[in-house]
């Protein structure tokens, strides 16, 4: 949402490299340029309550866990819940440095 400044981001890692921190420098990085680059002033994350791994690396990146969404996607033909997370940059601002 430009005229707001707000960003979703997401990340994907391949089972093969889970476990390694991979997601949580993507992650990083991704921050790092939604608040240099784009400007952003609130940054969420949309996780599906049963990642657990994403929700670790959320809260391990200085994101905040706002809430569950509930029944807030459709995947694989079955509506899910999801944990809405954020990040304004005063938090990125002690998390980043």
């Amino acid at each position: 949402d430009k005229a707001a400044a707000e960003v979703e981001l997401g990340y994907i890692v391949a089972p093969d490299a889970r476990g390694r921190g991979i997601a949580g420098e993507l992650l990083r990085q991704l921050t790092a340029w939604a608040l240099g680059e784009l400007g952003a002033r609130r940054i969420v994350l949309i996780i599906d309550v049963e990642n657990v791994a994403s929700s670790r690396v959320a809260a391990r990146g200085g994101y905040l866990l706002e809430g569950v969404m509930r029944s807030i996607h459709v995947k694989q033909g079955t509506r899910r819940d999801a944990e809405l997370w954020s990040l304004l940059p005063g938090d990125a601002d002690r998390q980043l440095a």
